[in-house]
Formats: structure tokens, sequence, C-alpha cells
């Protein structure tokens, strides 16, 4: 239904990329799963959903593979793409996928996800899916950033050791990549998250292999608070930018 593959099973050449991205995904899904045991009926949410590959994988994991009681909800901007999803998913009789066509920063949360998921969303839409996961106080997030535009744009020489970083456009922007990366890992680190870099697949699939994973643990000590918020401060003052996900955002 969703040209993943033919009818046969089979998957099609074109989408076996795709296809091993969102196998991978799974994993990093199991992988966490113990990080929600404990609730009797799973709330995921799926930000800046696109056509929904992982939306539809991810519902299957849990209630088909997993045998769990789930409530997912699916937010994207693009209407008829939506539309679409949501015809598929009354076929297949998926009562508990719910899909919105809308900005995911006015989307209503039912309650605390005990997951958020989102799959390349593109550049400041990360920031945005991860600002609503901490407010939310999602359990779990899982996020693989795409189009690091933001910063690129930013990034100007400015008389320090990080100059040499921007004398060839390929590496400024491999450099802004892992720069906007690691604030975005501090600010969830911040809110009390306890975060990972994970390679998502081998890069000669895609370049935007990178996945975040974060994971709700206790109230940060206030000494790791502070060391948290000066690093966060020290390297937007070193590089002279402003990421859109400020550390103090809240």
């Amino acid at each position: 239904s969703l040209g993943i593959s033919a009818e046969s099973g089979r998957v099609h050449d074109k989408r076996q990329a795709k296809f091993r991205q969102i196998n991978r995904f799974l994993e990093m899904v199991a992988d966490v799963e113990n990080n929600i045991a404990g609730s009797e009926e799973l709330y995921i949410l799926d930000l800046c959903c696109g056509k929904s590959y992982l939306s539809f994988a991810v519902y299957y994991y849990f209630t088909v593979i997993r045998g769990r009681k789930v409530v997912m909800d699916c937010v994207d901007l693009k209407q008829d793409v939506i539309a679409y999803c949501s015809k598929i998913a009354t076929e297949l009789n998926y009562s508990g996928l719910h899909f919105t066509a809308g900005d995911i920063r006015d989307f209503p949360i039912r309650r605390t996800p005990d997951l958020t998921v989102s799959l390349h969303a593109c550049d400041i839409a990360t920031d945005i899916v991860l600002a609503k996961g901490i407010d939310s106080g999602s359990k779990v997030i899982l996020s693989t950033p795409c189009c690091h535009h933001e910063m690129m744009h930013q990034l100007k020489p400015n008389g320090n050791a990080t100059d040499l970083l921007m004398e060839h456009s390929i590496l400024k922007q491999k450099f802004a990549d892992a720069a906007t990366d690691a604030l975005r890992c501090k600010v969830l680190q911040i809110n009390g998250y306890e975060v990972n870099a994970l390679e998502l697949i081998d890069p000669e699939e895609t370049p935007k292999n990178v996945l975040i994973r974060a994971v709700k643990r206790k109230q940060t000590a206030p000494e790791k608070l502070g060391q948290y918020q000066e690093e966060y401060r020290k390297l937007c003052e070193l590089l002279d930018v402003h990421p859109y996900l400020q550390a103090d955002y809240t």
C-alpha cells in the first residue's frame, strides 16, 4: 500500500535503502522498549511523519509483533499525504493509528508520550520535534536530523581556531551538521534526558545517518545542569551562532 514492496512482498529496487533505514530504526525502537514497558497502552508520536513509512512500521511492530495496545498520532503539514496515509490506516483496520495535517507546534498532545519518533525532519523541523518531545515530557525521543541549513548560514569566520573549518564548503557543512546535533544533544541533557548520538545506517546508504536517542531520566542535578548550560553557551559563543533550539527555551 505504501509503495515499498510488490504484492509478492518483494521490496522494490528503488526502495531498498528506505526499507533498510526503517528496519534499522525499528531495531533502535526495540533497544529502548524497556524504558516504556510500564504503560498499559502506549502513546506514540510521529512528528513530521511525511509518507509515514516509519509510522506504519512502528505501529505494526508494537501491535502485531509485541501485542501491545497503541494509540499513535502522526502529524505533518502535507494534507494530501496525510489524507492518503489515513485512508491506508482505515483499510488496514489500524484503529489506533491517527493522522493529522497541521503544524506540530500546535498539535494537542493527549498525554505524556511513551515514545516520540521522527525520521529526517528537515533543518529546524528537527528542533521543533525535539522541543515538542521535551515539552510533552516524552519518555523516549528517537530523531534522525536532516538538512542542517540553519547553522550553515550562520557560520562566519570570526578570527578563532574554527575558521580553518570554513575554508571549504563541504567541510563547513559537515562541521555545521556535527555542531548542530551536538547542541541539540546538550539541550536534551539540560532537560533531563540521557542522550546518545548513534549511527542509524551505513553512510553509503545516506549521509543523513545520525540518530539522536534520548531517554528521560530523573531531574538533572544542579551542578550537572550548570555544567551542561555552560557547555552549550560556550560552543554557541565560540561559533557565534544562535540555534533555533535554545538551552533555555523552556
